[in-house]
């Protein structure tokens, strides 16, 4: 159950804040921690709110468009970079749902780091790992699908509690009768200039 009188728009993001949250609790991130986060859209810049109930040392948004960088920055990130920068992060989050991503997180975690890869790049699509770095560099690699019961809980205390707040994610807004003009942001994007976090359709009666 979420908080009685829970904005709408918030209450539409819970799902993606469990999926998220479930993520990140199974790589048992610790206090002081660097973490990274490939992908600036709606999972990546969620991931990079929620790490911050872990209290990091920095957390980090690695994405392609420099127009996300506000949206990072309101999440939370203590950077934002548009091409890969140093490495040795302790933890990293793969959000953006493609190969080169995924090979990115895996060359930036430091020895005994781990990794989640929440994106989904296809069906049948392969990342060529060199098994050696994965094994002599002692990397973890942990996928994760979707949430479970105990994450949407933890999400539902943590906006109870004020401990969270995701509204910023939310940059555009469709009367649900402008289904298209909504579907077609979401496969073009805005330009290039223009933030784009979460898409919501809103009833108008």
């Amino acid at each position: 159950m979420l908080p009685p009188g829970t904005d709408p728009e918030t209450a539409a993001l819970v799902e993606p804040m469990a999926v998220v949250h479930r993520a990140l609790t199974r790589l048992n991130v610790q206090p002081g921690e660097r973490a990274l986060v490939i992908g600036d859209g709606t999972v990546g810049l969620l991931a990079a709110h929620l790490l911050q109930l872990w209290s990091p040392a920095e957390v980090v948004v690695q994405g392609r468009r420099p127009a996300q960088a506000d949206l990072a920055a309101a999440a939370g990130a203590d950077r934002f970079l548009i091409q890969a920068g140093d490495g040795g992060f302790d933890v990293v989050v793969e959000a953006a749902g493609a190969v080169d991503a995924t090979l990115a997180a895996v060359a930036a975690v430091r020895r005994g780091g781990r990794v989640a890869l929440l994106g989904f790049p296809g069906q049948g699509v392969a990342a060529p790992f060199v098994v050696d770095d994965l094994v002599n560099n002692d990397v973890t690699v942990t996928g994760s699908f979707s949430y479970t019961s105990s994450s949407w809980r933890a999400v539902a205390r943590l906006l109870a509690s004020g401990r969270i707040d995701p509204s910023f994610v939310v940059t555009h807004r469709f009367p649900l009768e402008e289904w298209a003009s909504a579907i077609s942001m979401l496969r073009t994007g805005p330009a290039d200039d223009v933030a784009r976090g979460k898409v919501l359709l809103v009833p108008t009666s």
